[in-house]
């Protein structure tokens, strides 16, 4: 695909969509993005008091490919540790091509209260680049909490730049996404996890999501999830042995099509 044109479509859909702002790796993007009450370590991303779930140190890196453009991908890396009642989390993610790149690093920390309660403060620092223009950056904070009422419902919601932060430039105005997310999980049985979640960008209509995963033997995950705006379709699998995690997922676009990703995990 001509650069040009790549770097212009990039453009556009960077300032409509925001790919970069969220990278919720393969576990919560196959069931829908719904990540407000999900626990997992791509939390970080979605809802921060979510690694409040993880049992020892963590470490995950994972990638992501545009099949519409041979060049764009998207690249992640996070890690979170637990430390008596508090979690500490750091990520760091890269989308785009040569010519054109976000990237967004944040360090997170959560603490339980009791069995029941969660709550997370995440530090966000933004960068986009373009060749030959130059760099901005900016800086946001996100906040989340976490609420098991009972052993079967999860409640969650969490605020991605409540302070309504923008990039440092003088030219053009670009906001850094305030997303507000509401949502619960349902332990339908020992082997299916039901999550939906209601979403509002401020700067976009309330969007909808249902996610599932399904235990198909102890060391496979099956998910699949939707989400009403935009209409998408998402499905994947996971892998446990021992202290590894294999996840991978597909997301199905309107502008882009299939974009396939694929996360390894290993608990310390």
């Amino acid at each position: 695909m001509n650069k040009l044109f790549s770097l212009f479509l990039l453009l556009i859909l960077s300032s409509n969509f925001c790919f970069a702002q969220n990278n919720l790796g393969p576990k919560l993007t196959a069931m829908g993005m719904n990540s407000a009450a999900v626990k997992d370590l791509w939390s970080l991303e979605g809802n921060p008091s979510g690694i409040t779930g993880i049992k020892s140190s963590t470490l995950a890196i994972n990638y992501s490919k545009f099949l519409f453009d041979n060049e764009l991908s998207k690249q992640a890396i996070a890690f979170a540790t637990p430390f008596k009642n508090n979690y500490i989390g750091v990520s760091f993610q890269r989308y785009g091509i040569t010519e054109y790149n976000e990237i967004k690093g944040g360090i997170a920390l959560a603490k339980s209260f009791g069995d029941k309660l969660s709550i997370a403060l995440k530090g966000n620092y933004h960068q986009i680049k373009i060749s030959n223009y130059g760099a901005t950056t900016g800086f946001s904070i996100d906040v989340g909490a976490m609420y098991d009422y009972n052993k079967i419902l999860t409640f969650g919601v969490s605020i991605n730049n409540p302070s309504i932060q923008k990039f440092n430039t003088k030219t053009v105005e670009v906001a850094i996404p305030t997303v507000i997310q509401v949502g619960g999980t349902y332990k339908a049985s020992t082997k299916v996890l039901i999550a939906t979640s209601i979403c509002k960008d401020l700067d976009k209509p309330i969007d909808v999501g249902l996610g599932l995963e399904y235990k198909l033997i102890e060391l496979v995950n099956l998910r699949v999830g939707l989400t009403a705006k935009p209409f998408k379709q998402y499905v994947g699998f996971g892998l446990n042995y021992k202290k590894l995690a294999i996840d991978i997922a597909v997301e199905s676009d309107t502008y882009l099509g299939y974009i396939p990703q694929m996360a390894l995990a290993y608990a310390f």
